[in-house]
């Protein structure tokens, strides 16, 4: 809602030549009131003043006037509501005879423009009634007009031509048929910017919806964000998003049926940034909310990158894109409309203080921290020998890091899917070595060499996934660079919470197609700042994206 001044009073003066005269003006403009489908003013006060031959005055009474409407979203016609008060009176006038007319600009006709037809009133009473506008906007056109308001006031037994006063509603309506689409024609206030909606739940295929809402909070373009909007643009959409999603690599292995999600969208203006200087998403559903990571390249993420690339699966780009077009349908938002885009994805709740809180039962310490590693079965520990039988596989890797981290372990023994790994090294000669990667890492604390802390360790490749540009090692070093620094940047009593989850293709998988990492800095006052975003490292040979181990 928001509220604009009335304008400057019309006030028109009628007088006789008998033994008196009347006056009738606008004391006070009153306050008007504006939605994107409503308006409404309160406290235009009207005086009649009457007064003899002499000039003097010998009376007067006042009348309130408010109106109110709400117009159709998907019709041209609308009515609005008037009331007229008498709120005081004075000397010889006592009651007040008002009659009310109204009217509309080019485009508009007021179909029924009295709201009542006769009476008195005397302090305290009041009319009211409603008064009728209809618009009819060709195809594809738009028609935008104002309202206009005149009342007629005399004093009973008075033989004088009735006073008037007019005044005018200050913002425009708009009635359209240009939404396109299946879209009847409706109204709106335009000048009031509509409010375009995205929402999911945790059962809901909401991907493409979470990774704009982190490019709404992430990226510098803050697109849709209040002070922020984006403009709808109709002709040239298949070329902007084309452009966007340009060089757009699929990754079916991390994504069914993978297709891109283009933001800023190609629907507006600020669509079409070439798609090299995107960032690159993957939107993941974990513990019934929606978590998304930079591909492989956070290291880069640069804020000012002017779009997003996200990984999605054809239902989520649908989820996303059916939300839009229904928004603007719903908003009418019409080409060239600035709108602003709302977008809600559920939330669990805050994050643990794992300064603060009791470390979980089964973590292990870690100097003036812990780590703590979850699994879950499968039904072969290494499927190239399926006499092994069943077994468990890493699926969390969550530690609370001080400055007083202790060194980790080295690894040993045949983890989940060493031997599967092997078989696959053998079958594809690629250009580096495998090796058991810790989750969480050595140099923040990690271990890997006994039969309970083998569970931080998955198979990879040794150039790609667990070291080089970029690959787990990037983000590691990253967060020791934190603790190990200068006290000003990670006190004592501040803590790192840092977290690794490997990504499987299935539920029968032994070896991850890759892992996301997330860094968390938590102060001691409370507050939290974020060390690197989601990100997502594949499991593949160096930086060329060939031989996922992932099996």
């Amino acid at each position: 809602m928001r509220a604009s001044p009335a304008p400057a009073k019309r006030a028109a003066r009628q007088e006789t030549s008998g033994a008196a005269a009347a006056t009738c003006e606008i004391s006070s403009p009153g306050t008007y009131t504006y939605t994107r489908f409503g308006y409404c003013v309160a406290g235009v006060n009207v005086v009649y003043i009457l007064r003899d031959t002499n000039g003097k005055e010998i009376g007067r009474g006042t009348l309130e006037v408010s109106t109110s409407a709400t117009l159709q979203k998907n019709a041209t016609t609308w009515d609005e509501q008037i009331t007229v008060r008498m709120t005081s009176a004075r000397d010889a006038v006592t009651a007040l005879t008002a009659k009310f007319r109204s009217s509309c600009g080019t485009g508009c006709t007021a179909t029924d423009d009295e709201p009542w037809y006769g009476g008195n009133l005397v302090v305290g009473q009041f009319h009211t009634g409603t008064v009728s506008y209809s618009s009819a906007p060709l195809p594809g056109a738009t028609a935008e007009f104002t309202t206009a308001y005149r009342m007629y006031v005399t004093s009973p037994g008075v033989a004088l031509v009735d006073p008037n006063a007019g005044w005018d509603n200050p913002a425009k309506i708009r009635c359209d048929d240009a939404v396109g689409g299946t879209s009847p024609a409706g109204c709106a206030v335009p000048s009031v910017m509509p409010v375009v909606p995205l929402k999911t739940t945790a059962g809901e295929p909401g991907g493409a919806v979470a990774a704009y809402e982190w490019a709404q909070r992430n990226q510098q373009g803050a697109w849709g964000l209040r002070g922020h909007p984006l403009t709808r643009l109709t002709s040239g959409v298949g070329g902007r998003t084309a452009s966007t999603c340009g060089g757009f690599k699929q990754e079916p292995e991390l994504v069914n049926g993978d297709r891109c999600g283009d933001f800023p969208f190609g629907e507006t203006k600020e669509g079409g940034a070439p798609g090299a200087q995107c960032v690159r998403l993957i939107p993941s559903l974990g513990s019934g909310e929606w978590d998304t990571y930079i591909l492989n390249d956070a290291h880069e993420h640069n804020p000012a990158a002017p779009c997003v690339q996200a990984h999605v699966t054809p239902d989520e780009k649908a989820f996303a894109d059916d939300q839009l077009a229904e928004g603007f349908t719903d908003q009418r938002v019409i080409d060239r409309d600035a709108f602003e885009l709302t977008i809600s994805t559920p939330d669990t709740g805050p994050d643990i203080r794992c300064r603060e809180d009791d470390k979980p039962a089964s973590a292990l310490s870690n100097g003036d921290g812990w780590f703590w590693n979850t699994t879950e079965p499968v039904p072969l520990v290494q499927q190239t020998v399926k006499e092994l039988g069943a077994g468990e596989r890493p699926t969390r890797a969550l530690a609370c890091v001080g400055r007083d981290t202790a060194k980790g372990t080295g690894t040993s023994g045949d983890i989940t899917g060493w031997l599967d790994a092997r078989a696959f090294r053998a079958a594809h000669p690629a250009d580096s070595t495998l090796s058991r990667c810790h989750l969480v890492a050595r140099i923040l604390g990690g271990k890997g060499s006994t039969e309970i802390t083998r569970f931080n360790l998955v198979p990879c490749w040794h150039s790609g996934l667990n070291t080089g540009t970029p690959s787990m090692r990037t983000f590691e070093f990253a967060a020791q660079n934190l603790i190990k620094g200068p006290e000003e940047a990670f006190g004592s009593s501040d803590a790192l919470l840092y977290e690794v989850t490997p990504v499987y293709k299935n539920e029968n998988s032994t070896i991850p197609i890759g892992v996301t990492m997330s860094a968390t800095i938590q102060r001691a006052n409370g507050t939290n700042e974020e060390l690197f975003p989601n990100v997502y490292i594949t499991n593949t040979v160096k930086n060329t994206g060939q031989f996922n181990l992932g099996n």
